[in-house]
Protein backbone atom coordinates (compact mmCIF):
# COMPACT_ATOMS: atom_id res chain seq x y z
CA UNK A 1 0.00 0.00 0.00
CA UNK A 2 1.37 3.34 -1.37
CA UNK A 3 2.16 6.27 1.78
CA UNK A 4 -0.33 8.19 0.11
CA UNK A 5 -3.38 5.62 0.36
CA UNK A 6 -2.75 5.10 4.31
CA UNK A 7 -2.02 8.71 5.28
CA UNK A 8 -5.58 9.15 3.72
CA UNK A 9 -7.00 6.07 5.72
CA UNK A 10 -5.30 7.98 8.59
CA UNK A 11 -6.60 11.08 7.99
CA UNK A 12 -9.98 9.59 7.41
CA UNK A 13 -10.47 8.10 10.26
CA UNK A 14 -8.77 11.05 12.59
CA UNK A 15 -11.91 13.15 10.95
CA UNK A 16 -14.72 10.51 11.72
CA UNK A 17 -13.45 9.99 15.63
CA UNK A 18 -13.01 13.77 15.53
CA UNK A 19 -16.73 14.66 14.59
CA UNK A 20 -18.12 11.67 16.73
CA UNK A 21 -16.13 13.29 20.06
CA UNK A 22 -17.99 16.56 19.45
CA UNK A 23 -21.16 15.01 18.78
CA UNK A 24 -21.12 13.39 22.26
CA UNK A 25 -19.36 15.58 23.86
CA UNK A 26 -21.43 18.65 23.24
CA UNK A 27 -24.61 16.47 22.76
CA UNK A 28 -26.93 18.32 25.09
CA UNK A 29 -25.25 21.81 24.05
CA UNK A 30 -26.29 21.22 20.40
CA UNK A 31 -29.11 19.61 20.30
CA UNK A 32 -31.17 22.06 22.59
CA UNK A 33 -29.34 25.25 20.82
CA UNK A 34 -30.73 28.60 21.37
CA UNK A 35 -30.96 30.23 17.01
CA UNK A 36 -32.98 32.90 18.18
CA UNK A 37 -30.03 33.87 20.82
CA UNK A 38 -27.89 34.91 17.76
CA UNK A 39 -30.27 37.92 16.87
CA UNK A 40 -28.68 38.87 20.47
CA UNK A 41 -25.17 38.84 19.26
CA UNK A 42 -25.61 41.02 16.63
CA UNK A 43 -28.18 43.65 15.22
CA UNK A 44 -26.69 43.53 11.42
CA UNK A 45 -28.72 41.40 9.50
CA UNK A 46 -25.57 39.73 6.89
CA UNK A 47 -23.34 38.86 10.11
CA UNK A 48 -26.75 37.23 11.43
CA UNK A 49 -26.83 35.34 8.18
CA UNK A 50 -23.68 34.22 8.00
CA UNK A 51 -24.18 32.87 11.43
CA UNK A 52 -27.24 31.10 10.46
CA UNK A 53 -25.38 29.41 7.59
CA UNK A 54 -22.37 28.90 9.96
CA UNK A 55 -24.68 26.94 11.97
CA UNK A 56 -26.21 24.72 9.35
CA UNK A 57 -22.39 23.60 8.39
CA UNK A 58 -21.83 22.53 11.47
CA UNK A 59 -25.34 20.42 11.99
CA UNK A 60 -24.00 19.29 8.33
CA UNK A 61 -21.12 17.55 10.37
CA UNK A 62 -22.04 16.25 14.06
CA UNK A 63 -25.96 15.68 12.94
CA UNK A 64 -27.16 16.51 16.35
CA UNK A 65 -28.85 19.75 15.71
CA UNK A 66 -32.38 19.24 15.19
CA UNK A 67 -33.60 20.90 11.43
CA UNK A 68 -37.09 22.13 12.72
CA UNK A 69 -35.30 24.12 15.70
CA UNK A 70 -33.11 26.14 13.14
CA UNK A 71 -35.78 26.20 10.84
CA UNK A 72 -38.70 27.97 13.42
CA UNK A 73 -36.01 29.90 14.72
CA UNK A 74 -34.73 31.71 11.89
CA UNK A 75 -38.39 31.70 10.99
CA UNK A 76 -38.75 34.11 14.52
CA UNK A 77 -35.59 36.47 14.01
CA UNK A 78 -36.14 37.22 10.79
CA UNK A 79 -38.48 38.42 7.81
CA UNK A 80 -40.20 35.74 6.65
CA UNK A 81 -39.58 36.19 3.05
CA UNK A 82 -35.60 36.69 4.15
CA UNK A 83 -35.71 33.75 6.45
CA UNK A 84 -37.00 31.14 3.85
CA UNK A 85 -34.41 32.31 1.26
CA UNK A 86 -31.41 31.53 4.27
CA UNK A 87 -33.05 28.49 5.43
CA UNK A 88 -33.25 27.01 1.55
CA UNK A 89 -29.82 28.28 1.11
CA UNK A 90 -28.61 26.59 5.00
CA UNK A 91 -30.20 23.28 3.51
CA UNK A 92 -28.60 23.26 0.26
CA UNK A 93 -25.11 24.05 2.13
CA UNK A 94 -25.66 21.41 4.49
CA UNK A 95 -26.96 18.33 1.83
CA UNK A 96 -23.55 19.72 0.09
CA UNK A 97 -21.31 19.73 3.03
CA UNK A 98 -22.44 15.84 3.84
CA UNK A 99 -22.63 14.39 0.74
CA UNK A 100 -18.70 15.26 0.05
CA UNK A 101 -18.04 14.19 3.67
CA UNK A 102 -19.23 11.02 2.82
CA UNK A 103 -17.79 11.13 -0.22
CA UNK A 104 -14.28 11.72 1.29
CA UNK A 105 -14.81 9.12 4.28
CA UNK A 106 -15.41 6.76 1.63
CA UNK A 107 -17.92 3.91 1.17
CA UNK A 108 -16.87 1.31 4.09
CA UNK A 109 -16.66 4.20 6.75
CA UNK A 110 -19.91 5.60 5.74
CA UNK A 111 -21.53 1.92 5.79
CA UNK A 112 -19.74 1.21 9.20
CA UNK A 113 -21.65 4.37 10.54
CA UNK A 114 -24.66 3.96 9.28
CA UNK A 115 -25.67 0.64 10.26
CA UNK A 116 -25.08 1.52 13.80
CA UNK A 117 -28.70 3.16 13.46
CA UNK A 118 -32.21 1.48 12.39
CA UNK A 119 -32.92 4.18 9.45
CA UNK A 120 -29.00 3.52 8.29
CA UNK A 121 -28.97 0.28 7.79
CA UNK A 122 -32.97 0.89 5.84
CA UNK A 123 -30.42 2.79 3.53
CA UNK A 124 -27.84 0.01 3.17
CA UNK A 125 -30.18 -2.58 2.05
CA UNK A 126 -31.84 -0.60 -0.90
CA UNK A 127 -30.00 0.20 -4.03
CA UNK A 128 -31.62 3.89 -4.30
CA UNK A 129 -28.50 5.91 -5.52
CA UNK A 130 -29.31 5.60 -8.94
CA UNK A 131 -33.44 6.88 -8.85
CA UNK A 132 -33.95 10.35 -9.11
CA UNK A 133 -37.58 9.41 -7.82
CA UNK A 134 -36.51 7.73 -4.48
CA UNK A 135 -34.12 10.44 -3.81
CA UNK A 136 -36.46 12.96 -3.95
CA UNK A 137 -39.37 11.04 -2.38
CA UNK A 138 -37.24 10.06 0.34
CA UNK A 139 -36.59 14.08 0.77
CA UNK A 140 -39.94 14.67 0.49
CA UNK A 141 -41.13 12.83 3.77
CA UNK A 142 -39.56 13.34 6.69
CA UNK A 143 -38.77 9.26 7.71
CA UNK A 144 -34.62 9.56 6.96
CA UNK A 145 -32.37 12.07 8.52
CA UNK A 146 -31.18 14.54 6.33
CA UNK A 147 -27.74 14.14 6.95
CA UNK A 148 -27.54 10.16 6.81
CA UNK A 149 -28.55 10.10 3.45
CA UNK A 150 -26.65 12.65 2.84
CA UNK A 151 -23.86 10.51 4.01
CA UNK A 152 -24.97 8.09 1.68
CA UNK A 153 -25.27 9.38 -1.36
CA UNK A 154 -22.00 11.25 -1.28
CA UNK A 155 -19.96 7.80 -0.25
CA UNK A 156 -22.57 5.72 -3.27
CA UNK A 157 -20.91 8.16 -5.81
CA UNK A 158 -24.49 9.65 -7.35
CA UNK A 159 -23.54 12.55 -9.31
CA UNK A 160 -23.39 15.84 -7.21
CA UNK A 161 -25.63 18.34 -8.76
CA UNK A 162 -28.66 16.05 -9.43
CA UNK A 163 -28.80 15.16 -5.76
CA UNK A 164 -28.15 17.93 -4.69
CA UNK A 165 -31.29 19.67 -6.61
CA UNK A 166 -33.26 16.83 -6.02
CA UNK A 167 -32.64 16.88 -2.05
CA UNK A 168 -33.15 20.63 -2.36
CA UNK A 169 -36.45 20.27 -4.06
CA UNK A 170 -38.10 17.58 -1.71
CA UNK A 171 -36.82 19.23 1.61
CA UNK A 172 -37.99 22.62 0.97
CA UNK A 173 -41.65 22.43 1.27
CA UNK A 174 -41.36 21.99 4.96
CA UNK A 175 -38.66 23.91 5.30
CA UNK A 176 -41.27 26.80 3.81
CA UNK A 177 -43.68 25.90 6.54
CA UNK A 178 -41.88 25.68 9.41
CA UNK A 179 -40.17 28.71 9.01
CA UNK A 180 -43.74 30.75 7.64
CA UNK A 181 -45.48 29.06 10.16
CA UNK A 182 -42.99 28.13 13.16
CA UNK A 183 -44.15 26.30 16.36
CA UNK A 184 -48.01 26.50 15.18
CA UNK A 185 -47.11 23.73 12.26
CA UNK A 186 -47.36 21.19 14.80
CA UNK A 187 -51.12 22.40 15.46
CA UNK A 188 -51.55 22.96 11.02
CA UNK A 189 -50.30 19.74 10.12
CA UNK A 190 -50.84 16.91 12.26
CA UNK A 191 -47.69 14.86 11.29
CA UNK A 192 -48.56 11.78 12.84
CA UNK A 193 -51.59 11.35 10.87
CA UNK A 194 -49.30 11.93 8.12
CA UNK A 195 -46.95 9.51 8.49
CA UNK A 196 -50.12 6.61 9.14
CA UNK A 197 -51.60 7.72 5.53
CA UNK A 198 -47.81 7.25 3.72
CA UNK A 199 -47.60 3.67 6.01
CA UNK A 200 -51.12 2.43 4.30
CA UNK A 201 -50.22 3.85 0.99
CA UNK A 202 -47.19 1.59 1.28
CA UNK A 203 -49.32 -1.47 0.30
CA UNK A 204 -50.72 -0.40 -2.74
CA UNK A 205 -47.40 0.53 -4.28
CA UNK A 206 -46.35 -2.74 -3.77
CA UNK A 207 -50.14 -4.28 -5.21
CA UNK A 208 -49.04 -1.44 -8.29
CA UNK A 209 -45.95 -2.77 -8.75
CA UNK A 210 -46.24 -6.24 -8.67
CA UNK A 211 -49.60 -5.86 -11.22
CA UNK A 212 -46.88 -4.35 -13.78
CA UNK A 213 -44.54 -6.61 -13.35
CA UNK A 214 -46.09 -9.77 -13.46
CA UNK A 215 -49.25 -8.83 -15.40
CA UNK A 216 -49.18 -5.42 -17.64
CA UNK A 217 -45.13 -5.79 -18.47
CA UNK A 218 -46.06 -9.90 -19.86
CA UNK A 219 -49.15 -8.68 -21.67
CA UNK A 220 -47.30 -5.60 -23.41
CA UNK A 221 -44.24 -8.38 -24.25
CA UNK A 222 -46.62 -10.93 -25.66
CA UNK A 223 -48.79 -8.33 -27.79
CA UNK A 224 -45.55 -7.36 -29.32
CA UNK A 225 -43.68 -10.93 -29.74
CA UNK A 226 -47.55 -11.65 -31.88
CA UNK A 227 -47.66 -8.42 -34.00
CA UNK A 228 -50.55 -7.19 -31.89
CA UNK A 229 -51.60 -3.77 -31.65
Amino acid sequence: MKKKDIFLIILRCVIALSLFAVAIIYYDELSTIDVRALADVTDKLVILIIMVLSLYIVKALVFVVPASLVYVAVGAIMDPVIAVIVNLTGIFIEVSVTYWLGRFLGKDAVHKLLSKKETGRKLLEKDIQSKASVLLTIRAIPAFPIDFVSLFYGASGCAYLKYALLSLAGISWRVILFTILGDAIFSWIPMDKIILIVICLIPVGVIYYLVKKFVLEPKKANKEQTGEK
